[in-house]
């Protein structure tokens, strides 16, 4: 599915150099609700020459280096890249888990990381090979680093069904474990676990919306307490109906509001598999593009999500609650760190 930012300088440039057309800074203040979900902007372009191939990329972004990783599903194999833009990506020597796909990565701490990740369960001899989107058919496992380049996979299998489709887990500010995944009995959509460790997790609900073309969820919680959703319809290539990209909003990260309209449909081509991350004020999202909705083709590309103006009134809410958790506890929160702002002691971004 981390950020310190540089200075406002650095990610002009940043973007300049992707190739991505200059975009103004959110108006008032950044938060996720109807309104600003229905109201949002979303620039985006179809892959460069030599992007990434594959499919459910997950991009993080690590501010005290001011690096950009990039972790991709791919036939044969996965693969690990680095950017200094987010755009233009170096594959590394990294080896991730051998079985690994469908990858998100959590900050525990400064030198403290997750990468949980899915794997499709082994089958009894003489059963053939394990179908994709059968239930228990892909179980949700983890390993940790301490630099982003070496994952020593843990033990055990965390949950044994976490049905089709790209699971996501997500870390709160207050220190809560979310985990999106599709499933599709005993009703299709994303479901929700949630965690206080992020090892044991509590039995589904969902799902959200009830909504059953709803995949490839990637929540993030914004500065203010609001959580924005990009996410997936599910499509079917067979009948021409190609993937394209949605927008939700939040404000507790269980009961979801959807956008009205697709936030990107590119002519001709699927576009599924998101992931998204705040960085210098700018959310940035990377997803998989497959001209004629063929995954075998697919590549990995960006854009940048504008959301409306908005005031946070929900957010303000949120954020009045983690202050308080915030005072008492004192202390880093993986992404965000214990700020005193105006007099008040609040969650704010590290």
């Amino acid at each position: 599915m981390s950020i310190v930012r540089p200075a406002a300088l650095t990610a002009a440039v940043a973007l300049a150099a992707s190739g991505l057309a200059a975009v103004p800074a959110q108006a008032d203040t950044l938060t996720a609700n109807a309104g600003t979900i229905n109201s949002a902007t979303f620039a985006a372009s179809p892959p460069p020459p030599g992007a990434p191939t594959g499919v459910s990329p997950e991009a993080f972004y690590d501010a005290a280096t001011g690096t950009y990783y990039l972790l991709t599903t791919g036939q044969p194999r996965s693969v690990q890249y680095t950017s200094r833009d987010g755009s233009s990506w170096t594959p590394t020597a990294t080896v991730l888990p051998d079985k690994g796909l469908d990858w998100s990565i959590v900050q525990e701490g400064p030198s403290s990381y997750r990468l949980y990740y899915a794997e499709m369960a082994p089958t009894a001899p003489g059963s053939g090979p394990q179908q994709p989107c059968t239930p228990g058919s892909k179980v949700l496992k983890y390993a940790t680093s301490s630099d982003l380049q070496t994952w020593t996979v843990q033990p055990g299998t965390l949950l044994g069904d976490v049905g089709c489709g790209v699971p996501h887990v997500m870390k709160t500010s207050a220190g809560q474990y979310f985990l999106y995944f599709n499933k599709r009995v005993p009703q299709e959509g994303v479901w929700i676990s949630t965690s206080s460790d992020g090892l044991s997790w509590s039995a589904p609900t969902g799902p959200i919306n009830g909504d059953d073309q709803l995949v490839d969820p990637a929540p993030l919680e914004l500065p203010d307490g609001t959580f924005v959703m990009v996410a997936s319809t599910r499509g079917n290539p067979m009948n021409g109906e190609l993937q394209y990209l949605q927008l939700l909003a939040s404000s507790d990260a269980v009961t979801w509001v959807k956008r009205t309209k697709p936030l990107y449909a590119p002519s001709g081509a699927g576009a599924f598999d998101p992931s998204i991350e705040l960085v210098d004020g700018k959310l940035r999202v990377w997803f998989g593009y497959s001209p004629g909705g063929s995954y075998d083709a697919a590549a990995i590309t960006d854009g940048v999500l504008t959301l409306g103006p908005g005031k946070s009134s929900s957010g303000a809410a949120v954020k009045a609650k983690a202050g308080k958790k915030c005072a008492k506890k004192g202390a880093k929160s993986g992404k965000f760190v214990c700020k005193k702002v105006k007099g008040k002691l609040i969650w704010k971004r590290r």
